[in-house]
């Protein structure tokens, strides 16, 4: 029996993503977890996340969002992309899993890795519920 790979690159699933619904599910998703997100929240100072596991389709989506507060602390920081590479030189294995042999390096947004890292416990946490 093959093991299907953690991480796909893009190229590879456009197909998929476009044909399956995938994206207007993932948007969905994303709407509806920012219609939740409290009042109180929004006023928050901290780098606040929130997610939602939703497995109503057949995909198991997970959709995060930030309090309006946290995306500007985020944005202020600066759009820049961090690579792989660099990530692996300060020490930041987080993201290992997106590396495969088809896919050998990628960049991740400043200001994602700066709230992953704030909220790393948890979302390892997170990490257990899901099953590949």
């Amino acid at each position: 029996m093959s093991r299907h790979p953690l991480f796909i690159s893009g190229l590879d699933l456009a197909d998929m993503v476009v044909n399956s619904g995938l994206l207007q599910l993932s948007c969905a998703a994303i709407k509806d977890l920012q219609t939740e997100t409290s009042s109180d929240q929004q006023g928050s100072c901290s780098l606040s996340l929130r997610y939602k596991l939703d497995k109503k389709s057949k995909y198991t989506l997970i959709a995060f969002t930030t309090s309006a507060v946290s995306r500007k602390e985020l944005l202020r920081q600066g759009g820049d992309l961090v690579s792989s590479k660099t990530l692996k030189e300060l020490e930041l294995p987080i993201f290992d899993f997106l590396c495969n042999e088809r896919n050998r390096s990628f960049s991740i947004h400043r200001g994602a890795i700066t709230l992953f890292k704030a909220h790393f416990k948890e979302l390892s946490h997170l990490k257990t519920q899901v099953s590949f």
